[in-house]
């Protein structure tokens, strides 16, 4: 009788620390942006994803969790999602106010910095990765999008160096670029070929005379528009009749988010930036 209860008791106490274990496994995870979410997702976390920004959209099954506006947070909706951990962006400083309260409850508030080169994005990937235990995981990535972004530099650098070239976040009347410090900007000059506006710093409107006196080779927008729409709109600015990406057609659009997000997906915008570049000759 006494090794049964003996049994029983042991029994018990596994089973409640299993019960443990697995309450400590299921946490509730919220991410406020893209690209922290992409990273989230490449770890092996959505099981425990529960809440994303309005903005994100991959991967798709994203669109089935709760949304928040991320710069505009509402504390009563997030504190009633329950989440453990709330993945937050140093983009979000407006937010400090809401993101403190909520931390002042008990959950883990991460923020997360906004990457604007190679190195500073790998240090995202391995804090995101600490914060949800996932270190291993998390340099695996790393690993892998390296190897990816050694293959295309290897495969393009040589066939564009020196090609200059502007990226336009947005185009006219009010054209805004990328220059150093920006991850644009890193991708460019990884490429071998030179951002026309890497003298200026950070993400900063530019003028049509600045353009034209620079003469970029390639011209490339992250636009929703057609090669073909954003071309015409080009050739119909003011003086760009001269410029060399304009006289040799050289003008494209490339889709935003693989370039723009500092996450599993930027080999494959570095890529897609490479070919459009290489189109130009």
């Amino acid at each position: 009788m006494k090794r049964i209860i003996t049994l029983l008791i042991a029994l018990l106490v596994l089973a409640g620390c299993n019960a443990q274990t697995n309450e400590t496994k299921q946490g509730r995870i919220i991410s406020l942006m893209p690209s922290n979410t992409e990273i989230l997702y490449a770890l092996g976390m959505e099981d425990e994803m529960i809440g994303v920004s309005t903005v994100d959209d991959y991967p798709k099954s994203v669109k089935k969790l709760e949304q928040f506006d991320a710069m505009k947070l509402n504390y009563e909706a997030l504190l009633k999602a329950k989440p453990t951990m709330i993945i937050a962006h140093e983009s979000m400083k407006s937010q400090e106010k809401v993101l403190k309260r909520l931390s002042d409850k008990g959950i883990k508030v991460v923020t997360v910095k906004d990457a604007q080169n190679f190195d500073e994005m790998y240090a995202s990937i391995d804090q995101i990765g600490q914060a949800v235990k996932k270190e291993k995981e998390a340099d695996k990535l790393e690993a892998k999008i390296k190897k990816e972004i050694d293959d295309v530099v290897n495969t393009y650098s040589k066939k564009l160096s020196g090609k200059k070239v502007l990226i336009e976040v947005s185009p006219a009347p009010e054209i805004y670029t990328g220059g150093k410090d920006t991850m644009f900007d890193d991708m460019i000059h990884k490429l071998g070929s030179v951002n026309v506006f890497h003298d200026i710093k950070g993400w900063q409107p530019v003028n049509s005379e600045a353009i034209i006196k620079r003469n970029p080779d390639v011209i490339i927008a992250t636009s929703d528009m057609t090669d073909k729409a954003y071309r015409e709109s080009v050739e119909k600015r003011g003086g760009f009749s001269n410029v060399n990406a304009v006289k040799q057609g050289a003008v494209y659009t490339i889709e935003a988010d693989y370039i723009s997000r500092p996450g599993p997906r930027i080999a494959k915008g570095l890529k897609e930036l490479a070919e459009t570049i290489d189109e130009a000759k």
